[in-house]
């Protein structure tokens, strides 16, 4: 085994390790920090005061501001980018999909495989079971209902629910 594939295994054996041990030892609403920590060590960007409540499934590029609560079962799929602004709560059950396809020939439909970058903004409550798609941006100080399924930009202050997620009314500043 050359030198850059013992590195790469290394490094994947380390990541497999550190999710156990968020997502299986440090479970719950205890060890924030160590999960931190633990999670920054394997390449995720987490801020200062940032609770996660573990588990977290993540395949794609992870960062997340100051000051948020993330609940359980926090998942990102797909090989994409989700970057999380200050003081966001996201409730239990998450689901951020990073990844798709072009359409394909009429032989295989799923064509070539695309990523997209999700950001939310500052001080955003995203509810429970929501699922995020596409290259999505949801604004500053915005509420996503529960069972929302966001396919489209969401303004600032702006709250939003169903399937798909259209706005419902504009939130006070």
């Amino acid at each position: 085994m050359g030198k850059l594939s013992k590195f790469l295994h290394l490094q994947g054996l380390k990541r497999t390790w550190t999710l156990f041990r968020v997502n299986k030892l440090l479970v719950g609403p205890k060890h924030f920090e160590k999960k931190r920590k633990l999670l920054i060590s394997i390449g995720y960007n987490i801020g200062e005061n940032t609770k996660i409540v573990a588990p977290i499934e993540c395949y794609g590029n992870l960062t997340i501001g100051k000051n948020c609560w993330i609940g359980k079962n926090l998942k990102i799929n797909g090989n994409g980018t989700v970057i999380i602004g200050d003081n966001c709560d996201i409730a239990p059950e998450v689901t951020f999909q990073t990844g798709s396809h072009l359409i394909g020939s009429a032989e295989h439909r799923a064509g070539e495989g695309i990523s997209f970058t999700q950001t939310i903004g500052n001080g955003t409550w995203i509810g429970v079971r929501t699922t995020i798609i596409n290259e999505t941006h949801i604004g500053n100080g915005c509420i996503v209902a529960a069972c929302a399924c966001v396919t489209k930009d969401v303004p600032d202050n702006t709250l939003v629910g169903g399937v798909p997620a259209k706005p419902i009314r504009s939130l006070s500043v």
